[in-house]
């Protein structure tokens, strides 16, 4: 039988990992940063692209999505395995678009820095002086 990963969770202003065996109330706070837990921007339905910042279309508007509030919908935000952000993702490839030096993928893990001779270091320093 497959285990199933452990489910993960974070705070949506400070990142700290969180570990509850309780269901979250709406007054319940970050132990690091104070901040509400069962409030929108923790939850797995907020999106700040869609109408009312919320995928869930049942859902009652809130005002302030900081704020811990009594929306039934709520569902804890999942940490992901992968640690780099959409915005990391998306540098990444303008990085490769664009031609930028090291616009490997974030993903992608790179040993040392090669040890350049002193005719590849000369050349380097050159080529990029003239922006070749």
């Amino acid at each position: 039988m497959a285990v199933s990963p452990e489910v993960r969770h974070a705070c949506y202003q400070c990142k700290e990992e969180l570990i509850f065996d309780v269901k979250i109330g709406r007054r319940d706070m970050c132990p690091n940063c104070g901040a509400y837990l069962h409030c929108c921007f923790n939850c797995k339905f907020w999106d700040k692209n869609v109408h009312n910042q919320c995928t869930e279309n049942q859902g009652e508007f809130i005002r302030d999505r900081a704020e811990g509030n009594f929306c039934l919908y709520f569902t804890f935000r999942e940490v992901p395995e992968d640690t780099t952000t959409d915005a990391d993702r998306a540098r990444a490839k303008l990085d490769a678009l664009f031609g930028k030096p090291n616009a490997a993928a974030p993903s992608a893990v790179s040993g040392p820095p090669k040890k350049l001779t002193p005719e590849e270091e000369a050349r380097k320093k050159l080529e990029s002086l003239f922006k070749k």
